[in-house]
């Protein structure tokens, strides 16, 4: 998978527990390459272990480096997360979902860069990265807890992975949509609707309705189900 590709990079993590919990959230979205940063304090590796549960594999494969450059050696796009701008910061920040898609998008490896749980990165540690992805949140309480800022951004990393677009669907054409139309005025008038009812008016909101719901062919295929079935009871009856 190309989720494969991405590195997670934590520079001076000091929590055990956010560490356990980053692994489990990178291995739910088919990450496994952890980079961790000088750590700021010695790592209680059973904490690790506790909140990690199936996912410890990814702490004990992870690489321990010096400093950031180290980290994302050989790497095509590094991404600092930060949510705070100034003039030493980066001038442009993309969504998850804008760099997922770019990242997926090359052949070489990419890097998600997150800070100290206390400070966040630093404008030297922002400065090594490519450039820098903000998470939308409530301006009045922004701050996002480390593992739960990963799991964000490997959320929509896995979403736009080649072969898991999970809930995504092709809608039906504007030619389906006027053939699911066309059966449901049929059967209206098999029903005498249109005896009070204008059919050009009837036409047009189920036209409209449908367009703007995106309905899938099965949910297409069953409403022209259901209105033949009508149809048919009526002429049975």
């Amino acid at each position: 998978m190309k989720t494969d590709k991405i590195r997670i990079v934590l520079c001076r993590p000091e929590g055990a527990v956010n560490i356990g919990s980053v692994c489990r959230a990178m291995k739910t979205m088919g990450l496994s390459q952890l980079y961790l940063v000088n750590p700021a304090v010695e790592l209680d590796e059973q904490w690790i272990r506790n909140m990690a549960v199936h996912a410890y594999e990814i702490y004990e494969s992870a690489r321990y480096c010096p400093d950031l450059e180290s980290a994302l050696e050989g790497v095509s796009l590094s991404a600092g997360i930060t949510r705070r701008r100034g003039s030493r910061r980066k001038f442009f920040s993309h969504l998850p979902e804008e760099f997922a898609e770019r990242a997926l998008s090359l052949d070489g490896e990419s890097a998600l860069v997150f800070g100290n749980e206390q400070s966040g990165l630093s404008e030297e540690e922002l400065a090594c990265c490519h450039t820098a992805v903000h998470i939308p949140s409530n301006p009045e309480f922004p701050s996002l807890n480390l593992s739960h800022a990963v799991q964000v951004m490997t959320a929509a990393l896995w979403r736009a992975s080649e072969g898991e677009r999970v809930g995504k669907y092709l809608p039906i054409s504007d030619g389906e949509i006027e053939k699911l139309v066309v059966t449901i005025h049929e059967t209206l008038q098999g029903l005498d609707y249109f005896i009070k009812s204008d059919p050009d008016d009837t036409d047009r909101f189920f036209r409209d309705i449908f367009a703007r719901a995106a309905l899938s062919k099965r949910e297409s295929r069953l409403m022209e189900k259901i209105f033949t079935k009508i149809r048919y009871l009526k002429h049975k009856g």
